[in-house]
């Protein structure tokens, strides 16, 4: 059976990972957490037995933002919390679409819980069309690769500071430009 992704390849391949892979950043978040509170036990348990990507942002941060002094480090832990949420809206989007190859808007989508939150009647005439291109999910792939490192970062970071790893060698990258969006049609 033929789908957009047949003749979108590329596109299909990156929206794929950033799906797919969005379960590692929750992996690594959780790694951050308990070098922040220092004890893996609770990190893991906390987050992970509640369902829902949002719900394991919040525990996690819930158990590690007060740990933190105020300072660079906290700070930098901050903006990389918001960029997760970012990478979880994204992520989001696309695990809940309808998929369309549209021969003169090329590849579209439509987002299906937004139909489902509308009090209208549901009419697939007038659905929100949203266009996206290959320049905008290697965008996209650019942000989440930099949310990786940023978390990755500050795991080794605070390791280091506490004393029970040597320095990472990690880099920060600061500051970050957040990732273009697929645009509305019509």
């Amino acid at each position: 059976m033929p789908t957009a992704f047949d003749r979108f390849k590329r596109e299909g391949e990156i929206i794929g990972r950033l799906v797919i892979e969005y379960g590692e950043m929750e992996w690594d978040f959780c790694l951050l957490v308990s070098a922040i509170i220092g004890d893996l036990d609770p990190a893991l348990k906390a987050m992970y037995r509640t369902r829902g990507e949002t719900q394991r942002i919040d525990v996690g941060d819930a158990l590690a933002r007060s740990r933190l002094p105020a300072g660079r480090i906290r700070t930098l832990y901050e903006e990389t919390v918001s960029h997760m949420r970012t990478c979880l809206k994204l992520r989001n989007q696309y695990a809940h679409t309808n998929w369309i190859d549209d021969p003169t808007d090329g590849l579209t989508f439509v987002k299906i819980e937004d139909i489902a939150q509308s009090h209208a009647k549901a009419d697939t005439a007038n659905l929100q069309r949203y266009r996206l291109t290959a320049e905008i999910v290697e965008d996209q792939q650019r942000f989440f690769v930099d949310v990786f490192q940023n978390m990755r970062y500050l795991n080794l970071e605070i390791r280091s500071l506490d004393g029970s790893q040597p320095s990472s060698g990690f880099h920060y990258v600061s500051p970050m430009r957040l990732p273009m969006e697929a645009k509305a049609l019509g």
